[in-house]
């Protein structure tokens, strides 16, 4: 990590996410709370997390061939640049006291639309500015910012000021984003990507799923991956805060502390991630760490106080974080520059694929059984999986020469 900093444009990029970072880790706490406090329903802040993530979903493919077809680095300032200006017009919204649910829904979709550029654009501007002995360092930093300034710095914050302000919590996130954008624009421009011209935005689309669907490893990842996102880490983000306030009556500040401490985690997670090699066995590294993610979970059956739910980041931040490095890095690794947009965004859209169908159904299904019962439940479901993958000659085999 300290020879990845040695460079000057990495060290732009994640110094301006850093900021950024923060300020999404406020917000998060913030509209969890806002739409908690208005609504007291989990089903509608499941309703709000997947107004956010459904366009993001639909809008990936395209994403992935925009990023293949334009400089990188401009396609990241549009994104930040779009993501504030909306955040500014909810600080507005807020300040004047005409807000609603319904526009709430409007500026997630809004948002969500604009992560759909932003997500593969990152993915693949980092081989083009950081040397490949150091993406498995540029892959680990990014997620280490973000689980301790984002994930632990800014939830903590934000749960103090929201419980102030939900005005000034917004606020804090829309000035992040202008220094993220500042940033960017002090980053020497990168190069448009090679492409043919007479090719049709479907045909790149298609070569982007037929390189995917052409190699075992990606595939089956994937597969395997969207199980576990939409019945388990994408409804963490609505359930648990709604476990901890109803459930186990916690206090306000105790929310943004759990996010505080998946942060903290995950933070210790992506700094050992970084100082050290990407292992020789990936996939059967990288699957060990998620099937411990998800089997952790198990432990809802039998938490009673809200200090023990505490225990779930320990294992599931960390986890997560270090199977991305090496997924990520063995991506970066492979795949040819002009297709990573492309491949970045099927192996993004397929992963978070049946998300916002899993926040609806987990939404749905908790206040039928309860937030334990589908925990446990949810966690045995996307465990097999990862056991499978572990236990396949034929998936390991792309490492058999490493």
């Amino acid at each position: 990590m300290l020879q990845l900093f040695g460079h000057r444009e990495p060290r732009l990029l994640v110094t301006g996410q850093t900021i950024s970072m923060f300020g999404d880790g406020v917000a998060n706490v913030a509209l969890t709370l806002l739409v908690l406090d208005t609504t007291h329903s989990v089903a509608k802040l499941a309703w709000f997390a997947t107004a956010r993530m459904t366009p993001l979903v639909l809008l990936l493919l395209v994403g992935g061939v925009i990023v293949d077809r334009h400089a990188r680095r401009t396609l990241l300032l549009i994104s930040d640049l779009a993501r504030g200006a909306l955040t500014g017009g909810l600080v507005v919204l807020l300040a004047t006291g005409t807000l609603r649910f319904w526009q709430l829904l409007v500026f997630a979709v809004l948002f969500g639309s604009f992560d759909a550029i932003f997500t593969p654009a990152m993915s693949a501007l980092t081989p083009e500015i950081v040397p490949e002995h150091l993406l498995g360092a540029m892959n680990a930093v990014r997620p280490l910012s973000n689980n301790v300034v984002g994930g632990m710095i800014g939830p903590a914050v934000g749960g103090l000021v929201a419980a102030w302000s939900t005005t000034a919590a917004m606020a804090i996130d829309t000035a992040t984003f202008a220094a993220s954008a500042a940033a960017l624009v002090l980053m020497r421009p990168t190069p448009t990507p090679t492409r043919v011209a007479a090719s049709t935005m479907i045909h790149e689309i298609k070569e982007g799923i037929g390189y995917v669907r052409s190699t075992n490893w990606i595939w089956t990842t994937l597969t395997a991956v969207t199980l576990g996102n939409a019945l388990l880490f994408t409804p963490m983000n609505v359930l648990i805060p709604f476990f901890l306030r109803h459930d186990l009556h916690a206090a306000k500040v105790t929310v943004g502390y759990f996010f505080a401490a998946y942060g903290l985690a995950g933070g210790i997670g992506a700094l050992v991630s970084g100082s050290v090699a990407i292992p020789r066995r990936r996939i059967r590294a990288m699957w060990i760490a998620w099937t411990a993610a998800n089997g952790v979970l198990l432990i809802f059956g039998l938490v009673t106080q809200s200090w023990e739910v505490f225990l779930v980041p320990l294992v599931t931040a960390p986890g997560i974080l270090y199977g991305n490095v090496v997924w990520e890095s063995m991506l970066q690794a492979v795949v040819p520059r002009e297709l990573l947009g492309r491949v970045s965004s099927v192996d993004w859209f397929v992963s978070l694929g049946l998300a916002p169908v899993g926040l609806v159904f987990a939404g749905y299904l908790s206040s039928l059984v309860g937030v334990r019962t589908y925990f446990v439940g949810a966690a045995i479901v996307s465990t097999v999986p990862g056991l499978i993958i572990l236990a396949s000659k034929r998936i390991n085999a792309v490492d058999a020469g490493r």
